[in-house]
């Protein structure tokens, strides 16, 4: 896997892979990963992409963010003053994008395309807000809702008005419900240190409105970028929650509390652009929150939509 110096950060090379496209094609479609999975999960999404009757086809640049995958560790965590376990920003992130961009693929730093998972949606916003009419795509793939946590959306089993029989699904027990509520709020909280290192703390003052601000994402027009917005299926979400042992959540708790926040802020995401420059939220059958591992031919299909509409054609 080739690695990428940043200017800078030069004692720290950052890992990528850059898949090339037609030489005349002046689009890059950037991959921006979750928390959880590196760079090598959009693969499989990548084959399939490239084997469709796009032309020309774009090129595409996959890449782990400091403290993920094959990148080594961010040199800020050694920065006079800067909080232990919280190397990087939003901010902090798109910086480093930004240099990536022009180090890899200068060309083409002008069009871009974001194909995001879950924390990914604060980056490519973040992009998109700081650099306007160079964003002239997104697809949102199950977004973090940044603007809200497990404390919010599920009931406090600690609270006077907790009532078991009515607040949570038939069958589950008082002391099942009261694990799953420390895990998740504990897990997903901001405050709380992930491997990565990135800084979560600030993304709910930063984005407090999934809507707003509004993008730009024409150079010849007043137009936003073409957005599209997927979300999980959520049994198969419910599913993996409940299979994976740190969280051990009921089935049953996403469907009542988890999902209408998720919902919400998916259609919140819909609005970033222009009504006609809009698609979704729309459901990935079969795929839970990773949903580009989950079903890649689906992501693969939503992505050479998007494509066609970015350099309109079909």
């Amino acid at each position: 896997m080739p690695f990428a110096t940043l200017p800078s950060k030069p004692d720290a090379p950052i890992a990528y892979e850059l898949f090339s496209g037609a030489a005349e094609s002046t689009l890059l479609i950037v991959c921006l990963n979750g928390l959880a999975l590196p760079q090598t999960v959009w693969k499989p999404v990548i084959e399939l992409f490239q084997r469709s009757e796009i032309s020309p086809k774009p090129w595409i640049l996959t890449y782990d963010r400091y403290g993920q995958g094959a990148s080594p560790r961010d040199p800020r965590e050694k920065w006079p003053g800067k909080d232990s376990g919280y190397a990087h920003t939003v901010d902090d992130v798109t910086d480093d994008l930004y240099e990536l961009i022009v180090t890899v693929s200068p060309e083409r730093r002008e069009r871009l395309i974001f194909m995001n998972n879950s924390i990914g949606a604060h980056v490519a916003r973040r992009y998109a807000h700081r650099y306007p009419t160079v964003v002239e795509g997104i697809l949102f793939l199950d977004s973090n809702p940044g603007n809200t946590d497990y404390t919010i959306m599920w009931p406090n089993p600690k609270d006077p008005s907790f009532d078991l029989a009515t607040m949570v699904p038939p069958g589950t027990s008082l002391e099942v419900y009261e694990n799953a509520y420390t895990n998740m709020t504990t897990i997903f909280s901001p405050e709380t240190k992930n491997k990565e290192g990135f800084d979560r703390r600030g993304v709910k003052a930063l984005l407090p409105d999934p809507s707003q601000p509004k993008l730009k994402g024409s150079k010849t027009s007043d137009k936003g970028p073409w957005v599209t917005v997927v979300g999980h299926d959520v049994e198969q979400f419910s599913k993996e929650e409940w299979e994976n042992p740190m969280m051990k959540v009921p089935i049953g708790m996403a469907a009542m509390y988890t999902q209408p926040s998720w919902s919400e802020y998916n259609e919140g995401l819909s609005k970033l652009t222009d009504p006609d420059r809009s698609k979704g939220p729309v459901i990935a059958p079969n795929a839970g929150h990773f949903i580009q591992r989950d079903n890649p031919s689906f992501v693969a299909e939503e992505l050479v939509d998007l494509v066609k509409k970015v350099e309109n054609v079909g």
